[in-house]
């Protein structure tokens, strides 16, 4: 069941079946650095941050921009409406993939902090306990030939289910002690309405594996399936 804190500018939507105790603090960055609550920061573009908060990990994304547009707009997007906002978005998003029984993390928490015609904003997951992400298994040379299977199998749900992901590449995707597949980050993700998009995400996800040295060209074949669909 979904929570709303709004006060001012500031609006907080959160998942109180997710946190039994919540505190929009989780979004100050002062706070959550003094009381010790953040455990790692993850690489990648906008370095989120996990987080440990009554006995359990989560994720802290802020949505920052990419490319030459972040030189004149780090972190502000134009301000239409509350549904129309990037952590809005992919918080409904999560939820709705998670419905659906796809592997995806569970959406906790969200932020939007509106100045006039722009706006920040910022989003908390559930962190899913992991062995590493893709990226890590085929550099350290731990990808076998199930695990390829299984990593086709899960990407055809997602396919079956029409979702499009905007940046799927070796490090959104992860694998736990189970061997089981999760595709993370869908910012800018939506479901999609023409099969070429699918195709697209399957191509940036090769291309993604091409920079890293040990992998063979193995996803080859998943590619073909799909763009042969």
């Amino acid at each position: 069941m979904d929570e709303i804190i709004k006060n001012k500018n500031i609006y907080i939507q959160y998942n109180s079946n997710v946190f039994s105790n919540f505190s929009n603090k989780l979004f100050n960055i002062d706070y959550i650095s003094k009381e010790g609550l953040i455990k790692s920061v993850m690489d990648g573009r906008g370095k989120a941050l996990e987080l440990e908060y009554g006995g359990k990990s989560y994720f802290l994304k802020h949505y920052i921009r990419g490319g030459f547009v972040a030189k004149i707009s780090y972190d502000r997007y134009i301000f239409n409406s509350l549904a129309s906002t990037r952590a809005v978005k992919e918080y409904n998003f999560l939820n709705t993939m998670n419905d659906k029984g796809l592997p995806v993390p569970k959406a906790a928490a969200l932020q939007v902090i509106t100045n006039r015609f722009t706006y920040k904003a910022d989003l908390i997951t559930c962190k899913i306990e992991n062995e590493g992400t893709l990226y890590e298994f085929i550099k350290n040379n731990k990808m076998t030939k199930v695990l390829w299977n299984s990593l086709g199998t899960t990407i055809e749900k997602f396919y079956q289910e029409n979702v499009y992901h905007s940046d799927l590449n070796a490090k959104n995707i992860i694998i736990d002690k189970d061997n089981n597949f999760f595709l993370l980050d869908f910012d800018n993700s939506y479901f999609f309405y023409d099969k070429k998009l699918f195709t697209k995400s399957m191509f940036r996800l090769e291309r993604s594996l091409k920079k890293i040295k040990n992998y063979n060209h193995e996803i080859q074949n998943i590619v073909k399936k799909f763009s042969s669909l």
